[in-house]
């Protein structure tokens, strides 16, 4: 792993992330992190809660437009907010990664900043 690159990036080959996690690994270019966009924003929300320990363990700046999708979906429908904060909320108490824990802990502080 590189100095400074964030979490994540050292297991690139790890078979268990979904095809969005590895996709937000590989992202380097401009355009390509606006295809990872676009992806988070098209995924099925059931599959996009059970991929968000994967992608709130991306390198800071794949975190950072994670967190601005999850942002913008706050705002629209209730189930799909209150289905994400309760998704959250659960990756707060009990990840596996700690750093995951605390990102959860920080987007359930301001959630919709």
């Amino acid at each position: 792993m590189f100095p400074g690159v964030g979490m994540g990036e050292g297991d690139a080959d790890d078979d268990s992330s979904s095809t969005l996690v590895q996709t937000g690994k590989a992202a380097l270019t401009f355009s390509e992190m606006g295809a990872f966009v676009r992806d988070i924003e098209a995924r099925p929300p059931a599959r996009l809660l059970s991929d968000l320990d994967g992608l709130l363990a991306l390198p800071d700046a794949k975190y950072q437009l994670v967190v601005m999708v999850l942002r913008r979906k706050l705002r629209g429908n209730a189930s799909e907010r209150d289905a994400i904060l309760a998704r959250v909320r659960e990756l707060q108490a009990g990840a596996a990664d700690p750093a995951v824990r605390k990102r959860a802990e920080a987007f359930l502080a301001k959630p919709q900043e």
